[in-house]
């Protein structure tokens, strides 16, 4: 195991309570199948019988998933709060920079899209959508304002360390992440489907320790190269 700082700040904000569905929408709970094209499959030149670092493994990984900008990711979450916790079931579309995704409780109550549009995100719920600051929307049905890391989710759910996160602190195995340690969050990649050219995570750990907040995430279903939402 590899532990490799990439930056020293830190910025830890507060999150309420009632955080847990809003990250379920934004998250992205058990098996995994994955369907439709992975990533493609970087082409390897090291000279015959040349052992390839596991630093350069993962710069490999992380370029390959990095370019794969076009996905969908199915599954569900769980959170735990003190006194509190439910599940969630889940779709992210990923174009781009750009992020879609539906939330909902069983049956389909509480459906729930969420959208990045800029520095604003938009909620729509019962035909009507509304725009937020991505750092107060009001994910839940009872309009509680939750700070949520829309960009670094979308890194987190590839197992990649978000980019542009002003502190950061990753441990690897394998050329694969095992825990990250960004702005406050902790996430811990506990299982992946290594079938893939690129291994994806299946299962993972999202805490807020200040709040008390856990997510247990599972992917079922991984989709690239889709532009359509």
């Amino acid at each position: 195991m590899e532990s490799a700082p990439l930056t020293t700040d830190r910025n830890r904000a507060p999150i309420p309570a009632l955080f847990a569905i809003g990250i379920a929408a934004l998250c992205i709970v058990s098996a995994c199948s994955t369907t439709a094209p992975a990533p493609p499959r970087e082409v390897e030149t090291q000279a015959p019988g040349e052992a390839i670092s596991e630093a350069e493994r993962w710069r490999r990984h992380v370029a390959a998933l990095s370019a794969a900008d076009n996905w969908e990711a199915r599954g569900k979450v769980a959170y735990r709060l003190p006194g509190d916790g439910g599940s969630a079931s889940l779709i992210w579309h990923q174009a781009g920079a750009a992020s879609t995704v539906r939330v909902s409780g069983p049956l389909g109550v509480g459906s729930t899209e969420i959208r990045n549009a800029g520095a604003l995100i938009g909620v729509r719920r019962d035909g009507i959508e509304r725009l937020y600051p991505a750092d107060a929307a009001p994910w839940l049905p009872d309009g509680s304002l939750l700070p949520i890391p829309v960009e670094a989710l979308r890194y987190w759910l590839r197992g990649l360390p978000d980019p542009t996160a002003a502190s950061s602190e990753l441990e690897r195995e394998n050329a694969l992440a095992s825990e990250l340690r960004q702005a406050g969050w902790i996430v811990r990649f506990e299982a992946f489907d290594r079938g893939l050219a690129h291994p994806l995570p299946t299962r993972l750990r999202i805490e807020a320790p200040e709040a008390g907040l856990v997510l247990r995430v599972l992917i079922r279903d991984w989709q690239f190269g889709s532009e359509d939402s």
